[in-house]
């Protein structure tokens, strides 16, 4: 290759580098704006909002991040003024509940219908509770109703408890100091995987956790990931009897 096709090539690279860079730099830009766009019409449309509502607003949100504290308060709140909420109508508490007692979640999953998970008696040696989560649910009758009745409160917040019994979601996890070993259970996506029985995740190969999953064709699929090298027939019976129907 001579001299010159070198220093065109050479240049080449740098033009495309220069409008890499320019380009990176004209996105980086164009996000900004637009976060200070939102914000600039956040602000103006709150301006909107009298003083006495903004102020019963964060009253009642107070009040209800405290009652949602306690294990099983959970609450749907209406937003009259939805820009204060980022554009939504609708804002949950207490829908998801966090355990760092295995007592404590078993005591909680008493008061649940539907499926729940356990500690499989076939853990392996050395692993120990970790932590656990429970999710409520933000779909359903109840959704519609809370609207319709903030609506006719005429309030600028309408808060309303929810008595939910099943959860949509549970994490159970364990560690022995070195992997964590995650037990699951969420709602199934009906525009996702037609997959039933059991199948293990897409991952590459050298890609960890590995997990396995388990459909059998109800409204949850289940699953158990690690980063140890646990024969997949062992990770199929632990879950098996993490899962309680």
């Amino acid at each position: 290759m001579n001299v010159a096709s070198k220093i065109a090539i050479a240049t080449l690279s740098s033009v495309l580098l220069l409008g890499s860079s320019a380009s990176f730099a004209a996105e980086a830009k164009s996000s900004k704006e637009a976060q200070q766009e939102a914000a600039k019409k956040a602000a103006e449309a709150a301006k909107s909002v009298p003083e006495a509502d903004k102020k019963f607003i964060e009253a009642e949100i107070n009040r209800v991040k405290e009652l949602s504290k306690k294990p099983g308060e959970s609450y749907v709140l209406y937003h009259k003024y939805p820009q204060l909420n980022s554009g939504l109508a609708l804002s949950y508490w207490g829908l998801t509940e966090e355990f760092s007692s295995y007592e404590d979640y078993l005591k909680r999953t008493s008061t649940l219908e539907g499926s729940i998970l356990k500690q499989p008696a076939n853990l392996p040696a050395g692993y120990k509770f970790l932590s656990a989560t429970i999710e409520g649910p933000t779909k359903g009758k109840f959704v519609d109703e809370v609207k319709a009745e903030g609506k006719k409160s005429g309030k600028p917040i309408y808060a309303k408890k929810i008595d939910w019994k099943e959860a949509v979601d549970i994490r159970l996890k364990y560690s022995n100091g070195k992997d964590t070993l995650t037990f699951s259970k969420y709602t199934k996506d009906p525009e996702g995987s037609k997959k039933q029985g059991f199948f293990n995740d897409n991952l590459p190969a050298n890609v960890y956790p590995k997990s396995v999953f388990w459909y059998d064709g109800g409204k949850y699929e289940y699953g158990i990931s690690t980063s140890t090298n646990i024969p997949r027939e062992k990770k199929i019976e632990m879950l098996k009897a993490a899962v309680k129907k």
